[in-house]
């Protein structure tokens, strides 16, 4: 066999089952992706890239097609709910390695971009998979193949063959998901912000310069079962800033996607037999610092690369993507997490976030890329 011949399965068509299979193909190797839905996922909010995952993703689409959807800035600001001023962090003074800024989309551009590059003819669509007998099946069938990688997200059912001890972890904040045409000096296009209340914060940055475009994210711990709408978090966020408030109450209601905030504990057993995981479904992050799709890029890299440089011994091809990636991705995971109890759980300490966010930037710029 060589790795033409490599039959490999991706369960998942979001981002990062995408990112994979153009990663596969840059190395000479097809895959066949499913999907359970009838469509692929052309829909959603914003998506924040940093630098490492931006580097990835202009090797696997095109770096003009990448700047051409998106905006890009160096700056992170943390303020107050009122609009203070805490901290700034610039990718170029934090000492970044890589020749990118952070990237800001749309969700559906950068979607739309991949699918472009793997083609919408490639996709498998209304393949149901789930995992019975201790058996991966698509459509109650065996699923047949010499790789199969789970990348199905945070809710996984490829997770439950690799590692079904691994449970959620749900720590009682809901959020709130939003885009608008908006436009407030408070809001720069050049920075990315991040306003922080008590228990709660809203995230904001304009992804399309031309229209003012903004993604904003607000979310707040929450008694168990209660939800958030656009009319409750006008009423719970009533103390941010007026203009922040606007922007929420200018966005249409079918713009708003609402829901829990859900991640995973990091765990060692990243594959078994045949069978790996990738992307959410592996190393789950909370959306506190954006670097979901980010890490699932990069990580979707290695393990094509991998793959192509082990083709003949799949489980030494898994042992040296979880050597490559988990521990950095492991610590990701943990800084995040971090931040998410000062933010929501714990008293907001804008030391101690300062310090985390230095040591984000730290790990992060670990990337091969």
């Amino acid at each position: 066999m060589d790795k033409k011949s490599l039959n490999v399965a991706i369960v998942g068509a979001g981002l990062n089952g995408l990112a994979l299979a153009l990663s596969l193909r840059m190395f000479g190797i097809e895959a066949t992706v499913y999907e359970k839905s009838d469509k692929p996922r052309i829909d959603g909010t914003g998506i924040i890239m940093w630098p490492e995952g931006m580097q990835v993703l202009a090797a696997l689409t095109d770096a003009a097609k990448v700047k051409a959807i998106g905006n890009t800035v160096d700056v992170i600001t943390t303020a107050t709910f009122t609009s203070e001023v805490l901290n700034q962090l610039s990718m170029r003074e934090a000492g970044s390695k890589v020749n990118a800024e952070i990237g800001l989309f749309h969700r559906s551009d950068l979607y739309q971009l991949l699918l472009n590059a793997y083609g919408e003819s490639n996709i498998r669509t209304e393949q149901h998979c789930t995992v019975e007998n201790d058996t991966v099946l698509i459509n109650g069938k065996p699923l047949e193949a010499d790789v199969i990688v789970g990348v199905d997200g945070v809710f996984s059912q490829v997770r439950k063959f690799v590692a079904p001890e691994v449970n959620l972890r749900q720590p009682n904040v809901y959020c709130c998901r939003g885009i608008v045409d908006y436009e407030h000096p408070g809001i720069s296009d050049e920075a990315c912000y991040v306003f922080a209340g008590l228990h709660s914060r809203i995230v904001t940055y304009t992804y399309d310069r031309a229209t003012h475009g903004k993604y904003w994210f607000a979310a707040c711990a929450v008694e168990p079962g209660e939800k958030l709408d656009k009319a409750s978090i006008l009423a719970k966020f009533n103390g941010y800033s007026p203009y922040l408030l606007e922007m929420i109450k200018q966005t249409p209601e079918e713009q708003i996607m609402p829901s829990p905030l859900v991640d995973v504990a990091p765990f060692d057993n990243w594959s078994r037999d045949n069978v790996v995981l990738l992307g959410d479904a592996c190393c789950a992050v909370l959306p506190t610092m954006g670097i979901g799709f980010s890490l699932g890029i990069e990580n979707a890299f290695i393990l094509a690369q991998s793959l192509a440089s082990n083709f003949y011994d799949v489980p030494a091809a898994f042992a040296r993507y979880q050597h490559r990636a988990q521990q950095r991705s492991h610590e990701l995971q943990n800084i995040t997490h971090r931040l998410s109890e000062l933010t929501y759980s714990e008293i907001f300490n804008p030391v101690e976030v300062a310090e985390l966010y230095q040591r984000f930037t730290e790990v992060n710029s670990r990337s091969p890329f």
